[in-house]
């Protein structure tokens, strides 16, 4: 589902995700994700990378997660890297493939 993994040295966390985040696959990585970022705003100036390689599909709820943690990251610490052509088109079509950095 999401594994992380934190580079020291050059201070960026990497969620890297699995399989299709429907709903309730979002409902269970959610409570991992507040565990390894922590919900407030402007978390210590570390970059955080969503890794979607392994991603096929995403719902309106992993979005929303999306955006919530880009906006606790702040301006240009939070990028989507990997995506599926679908994921992809997924992020454009709702308008946020550039706010949330998505490759």
């Amino acid at each position: 589902m999401v594994s992380f993994t934190y580079n020291e040295e050059n201070k960026v966390l990497t969620a890297t995700f699995a399989g299709r985040m429907d709903t309730i696959a979002v409902q269970k990585v959610s409570e991992m994700i507040n565990i390894h970022i922590p919900v407030k705003e402007g978390i210590s100036g570390d970059k955080i990378i969503f890794d979607l390689r392994e991603v096929d599909y995403i719902s309106s709820s992993f979005i929303r997660i999306c955006v919530s943690t880009a906006k606790q990251a702040g301006p240009g610490q939070f990028s989507i890297a990997h995506c599926q052509p679908f994921v992809k088109k997924t992020f454009k079509i709702s308008g946020l493939d550039d706010i949330l950095n998505v490759t």
